[in-house]
């Protein structure tokens, strides 16, 4: 590897470094607006949870273009590498591990452990949500069948069965 092509890796592994820190970064903020989506509906409060809707696919916009950045910044550190393309964050691990960057390989694989942190406790916070617009679905289905002339109410038999 001539000296140009060692400068372009050495500005393609910081650019990796800083990719999964804007990663981390931009998911946080969905977290954050995943709780915030919450509050707001909690409240009814329907203007800030449109705010925050919005805000929030602005943000899963700007993640989807970190990933398109992952996927060049991928295949641009195995060409330099003169190995076949990584496609899979582990594969991208152990070339750098392979090449003795095994600093740079321990700092994006701790900040992939935060990530997927952060993710699993995104899909928690939506499941929460989910369970709150299902049930608020339920009653407003029942409040439309009372206005409708419908009973909401079921009477239970001895045997414990809904009449």
């Amino acid at each position: 590897m001539n000296e140009k092509q060692q400068l372009q890796l050495k500005l393609k592994l910081n650019e990796l470094r800083e990719l999964w820190h804007h990663f981390c970064e931009k998911h946080t903020e969905l977290y954050e607006f995943t709780c915030d989506e919450y509050i707001h509906l909690m409240s009814s409060n329907i203007e800030e949870l449109d705010n925050t809707l919005k805000r929030k696919n602005e943000t899963i916009s700007s993640i989807n273009q970190l990933e398109t950045q992952r996927s060049a910044l991928a295949e641009d550190i195995s060409a330099l590498y003169q190995v076949e393309k990584t496609h899979k964050l582990s594969e991208l691990i152990e070339v750098l591990k392979d090449n003795k960057e095994l600093s740079l390989a321990a700092e994006i694989e701790g900040l992939n452990a935060v990530l997927l942190d952060i993710i699993n406790k995104i899909q928690e916070q939506n499941k929460k949500n989910q369970v709150f617009l299902n049930k608020a679905i339920i009653s407003l289905n029942e409040l439309k069948e009372s206005f409708g002339g419908k009973v909401n109410f079921k009477t239970y038999s001895s045997n414990g069965m809904t009449r």
